[in-house]
C-alpha cells in the first residue's frame, strides 16, 4: 500500500526528460568511442551509434553481459576490423567509466566529510572502504593492461602463472582474449585525445547524476545535490556485480540502502528505484530493439556469433 501510495503522488512530468537522459547518454558513450578506437580505425559515427544502442540493450536483456561482445561483434562487422581489437576499445571505455566513478566517489567523500552533510557516518565508513578496495584494484588494472600494451608476451607468461589453479579450459580462452585484444589499447597512449574521451566521461556520468535528481524530483524527495551523485555511485557498483538480466533485484537493493543514507522511508526508495530502472533501462531496450529490426538481425543470432567469436582463438578473427 505504502508503495503504491509512493506511485500514486509521483509527478510524472519529470520521466519525459529523463528519457532524454537514458538516450543522450548513450549518445554521448558512442562519441566517446570514436575518440577511443581513432587509433586503431576511423569508425562512422552511425554504426558506433548502433553497435552501442544494441549492444546495451544486449546487455539489459541477456546475462552475463554478452551485450559487450556483441558490441565488439556489430561494430567489426560494419567496419571491417578485428573484433577481438575492437573488444580491447570497450575494455578501455570501462576502464574510463571506472576512473570517473571513482573520481565522483573521491569528490563525495570530500564533501560528506565536512560538518552539515546529511548523510549518516555509518555510509561514509562505507563509502570510504570502498574507496580503499576499488583504487588499488584499479591502479593494479590499469598497470596490467599498460604491461599487456607494451610487454604483451610477457603479461601473458605472468597471467599464465597467475591462472594455472584454473580448469585448462578457462585458461585458455583468458589467455588468448588477452593476446588477442592488446592491439585495442592504444587509448592508453594516445596523447591529446585523451582530453575529449576524459571530457565525455565526466559530461556523460555527471549528466545520468543530474538525472537522478530529476526522478527525486519526481517524488518530492529532496535531497543535496551530491546525494544525486552518491546514488550514481551506488548504482555504478550495483550493475558492475553479476546479476540477473537487466540488473534487477541488485540495482532496486542498492538504491534502497544507498537512500537509507538519507533516512528516505524503504517504500519511496524503492518507488524511486523502480521508476529510475525504468527509465534508464528500457528506452534503451526499445531504441535498440528497432535498430536491430532496421538492420535485418535476430538477438539469437548475434547472441550465438557473440559465443562463437568469444571462444575462438585469436588467429580465427
Amino acid at each position: 500500500h505504502a508503495l503504491s501510495e509512493a506511485f500514486r503522488h509521483a509527478n510524472y512530468f519529470y520521466c519525459i526528460p529523463m528519457i532524454a537522459v537514458s538516450l543522450i547518454c548513450v549518445l554521448i558513450r558512442a562519441y566517446r568511442w570514436k575518440f577511443i578506437m581513432n587509433p586503431l580505425h576511423r569508425a562512422s559515427m552511425s554504426n558506433l551509434f548502433s553497435a552501442t544502442m544494441v549492444g546495451f540493450m544486449a546487455i539489459d536483456i541477456l546475462p552475463a553481459r554478452i551485450g559487450e561482445f556483441i558490441r565488439a561483434h556489430l561494430i567489426g562487422e560494419k567496419e571491417g576490423i578485428s573484433k577481438s581489437a575492437a573488444f580491447g576499445t570497450i575494455v578501455v571505455e570501462r576502464l574510463f567509466d571506472i576512473f570517473t566513478v571513482l573520481l565522483i566517489l573521491s569528490g563525495i567523500l570530500v564533501i560528506v566529510s565536512l560538518p552539515g552533510s546529511r548523510i549518516q557516518g555509518v555510509y561514509v565508513k562505507a563509502l570510504r572502504g570502498a574507496a580503499v578496495v576499488f583504487f588499488p584494484l584499479f591502479v593494479a588494472l590499469i598497470c596490467f593492461l599498460i604491461l599487456i600494451m607494451k610487454k604483451t608476451q610477457v603479461a601473458i607468461s605472468w597471467a599464465r602463472t597467475c591462472l594455472r589453479p584454473l580448469p585448462e579450459s578457462w585458461r585458455n580462452k583468458i589467455l588468448a582474449m588477452l593476446n588477442s585484444f592488446a592491439s585495442g589499447l592504444g587509448a592508453i597512449r594516445m596523447g591529446m585525445h585523451l582530453i575529449p574521451i576524459v571530457f565525455y566521461s565526466l559530461l556523460m556520468w555527471g549528466i545520468y547524476g543530474l538525472g537522478n535528481g530529476l526522478i527525486l524530483k519526481a517524488f518530492q524527495i529532496d535531497l543535496p545535490v551530491y546525494a544525486f551523485f552518491y546514488l550514481l555511485v551506488v548504482q555504478a557498483v550495483a550493475v558492475a556485480v553479476p546479476a540477473s538480466p537487466g540488473f534487477v533485484g541488485t540495482y532496486h537493493a542498492a538504491v534502497v540502502a544507498g537512500l537509507a543514507a538519507f533516512q528516505i522511508p524503504k517504500e519511496v526508495a524503492l518507488s524511486f528505484a523502480i521508476l529510475s530502472h525504468f527509465l534508464i533501462f528500457v528506452p534503451v531496450i526499445l531504441y535498440g530493439l528497432v535498430l536491430l529490426w532496421k538492420d535485418h538481425l535476430s538477438l539469437s543470432t548475434l547472441k550465438t556469433q557473440a559465443d562463437d567469436g568469444r571462444d575462438r582463438r585469436p588467429k580465427s578473427d
